[in-house]
């Protein structure tokens, strides 16, 4: 949101307004083409693709996401598929989560409370142990959502400063915003990336394990937005003088002016994993991952529209072209590394994640040298390159197991560093994880989790006048129901 608004602001601001003086019509006067305006292909866009996965499994978040080193249950298909070789039996997973975003907004010296609630399927799959000589050989599949891009952002404040949107009349361009006025801005997304997966963990010796997991992701993001200014206390009275009109309609002035806008993006690509683990004591296990590079084919397609009003009725409404365009990125190699100690009483883990922003890449390969849109992708990749950064996610958990082991207590943290550079320390995301697991009977095992994130972070609307502060807290909650097969 923040990119998209920023960049894209100079290019709103350069929208006229013409009035003809005999017949009051106004029409507008387009000085970019309606993709510009509309579409996204920014290096946030390309960025975010990647960013804040939520995982899978009530277990594993409930420890803080610190389960490279640890994965022994169906989720070891998504953090470490070399886990999977601990499996015993076969195993179904199910979980079901809910969200709760809510954004404290500053704007203008006006706060602005939003909250919304999501209730999402997570995961459902099974984990299958097939017979073998020696070793294990287990295989995994399933369906499992791990990016949301569920979130919401409202403003609301009075300000005299301009945001040089302007009409023109006669020749002569009126700056709406040269009085107080009232702005409003509403942005909603919903939507996430789904992968559909088959993988496999095998021990390749008493101690150490392999396994890879292939992914087919799908996913959709419908974002709306909202911007409206208003001369709510009539500030712009006779401010808008139509030379040669004939009497009494002489003057008019500005009563309000309103953007929106749609866009829905499609995702799909093909991913692999790799993963590692070894058994170095009793108890005491190290766990290595790999995500290859993936590439994403991104579909966009945009629409809206826009209208002022002027306190004498007469109003200018136009809808913008509905316009599509396909592109590709291409996400950098990950690295995830852990480790954990356990034994029938206590568990301890911890895990690194290790990944390199600026390597984010749009493919430019299928556009023409000399084509706009590979010139502007192209910018965009060298905004990524420069401003962007590696980071390092760090995850600790832990895990207490009443005396016979039906039931145990779970506690996890984990820091997301903001990949962008010389950011403030504000808009690192934190999350603190509690979890509770208990035996329902002999085959089933229910997990609950609760997840709290807070960050902050600044935004520039479209076209607003003032910068907007957020401060984002969220709360999740997660099911998880794990059947063991005996």
């Amino acid at each position: 949101w923040i990119e998209f608004a920023e960049r894209s602001r100079p290019q709103l601001l350069r929208l006229k307004r013409i009035v003809t003086m005999k017949t009051y019509k106004l029409l507008l006067t387009l000085l970019i083409c309606s993709v510009g305006i509309l579409q996204a292909q920014f290096a946030s866009d390309a960025v975010r693709i990647a960013q804040d996965e939520t995982g899978v499994g009530s277990r594993a978040e409930a420890m803080g996401g610190a389960y490279v080193g640890l994965a022994n249950d169906y989720s070891a298909l998504y953090w470490n598929p070399a886990g999977l070789a601990s499996l015993k039996k076969s195993q179904f997973y199910g979980e079901v989560t809910h969200l709760n975003f809510q954004n404290e907004v500053s704007f203008a010296s006006q706060l602005t409370d939003n909250s919304q609630s999501y209730t999402r399927l997570r995961s459902l799959g099974f984990a299958l142990p097939l017979p073998v000589r020696r070793g294990s050989f287990v295989i995994g599949f399933g369906y499992n959502r791990v990016k949301d891009f569920d979130e919401t952002f409202g403003s609301r404040g009075t300000t005299s400063e301009s945001n040089g949107l302007e009409i023109e009349l006669d020749g002569t361009a009126f700056d709406f915003t040269g009085q107080e006025v009232d702005q409003f801005e509403q942005i909603d997304e919903e939507g996430g990336l789904d992968q559909w997966s088959l993988g496999f963990g095998m021990k390749v010796s008493p101690n150490a394990s392999i396994g890879v997991t292939a992914n087919v992701i799908t996913g959709t993001s419908d974002y709306s937005s909202t911007f409206i200014q208003e001369d709510t206390n009539n500030n712009f009275a006779n401010r808008i003088v139509f030379v040669n009109a004939p009497p009494p309609n002489d003057t008019t002035d500005f009563a309000s002016y309103q953007l929106d806008r749609a866009l829905q993006t499609d995702y799909t690509a093909l991913a692999l994993k790799v993963g590692g683990m070894v058994k170095l004591a009793p108890g005491l296990k190290l766990g290595g991952a790999i995500g290859l590079p993936t590439t994403y084919t991104v579909n966009e397609i945009s629409a809206g529209g826009d209208i002022i009003l002027y306190d004498d009725g007469v109003e200018d409404a136009v809808d913008f072209d509905v316009t599509e365009f396909e592109y590709d990125v291409k996400t950098p190699f990950y690295f995830d590394a852990g480790a954990s100690f356990s034994n029938r009483q206590l568990t301890f883990s911890g895990a690194l994640r290790y990944r390199d922003w600026s390597q984010t890449r749009f493919e430019v390969d299928g556009f023409e040298l000399a084509n706009s849109d590979r010139v502007a992708l192209e910018q965009e990749n060298d905004i990524i390159r420069e401003n962007y950064r590696a980071t390092t996610e760090v995850h600790f958990g832990g895990e207490i197991k009443a005396p016979r082991g039906r039931s145990a207590v779970r506690v996890g943290y984990s820091l997301i560093p903001d990949p962008r550079k010389d950011m403030p320390d504000e808009f690192n995301k934190q999350f603190i994880t509690l979890g509770l697991g208990f035996a329902v009977d002999r085959n089933v095992r229910m997990d609950l989790t609760y997840k709290r994130g807070e960050w902050e972070q600044e935004s520039l609307g479209e076209l607003s006048s003032e910068t907007a502060f957020e401060k984002i807290q969220t709360n999740r909650f997660a099911i998880g129901l794990t059947y063991n097969f005996r």
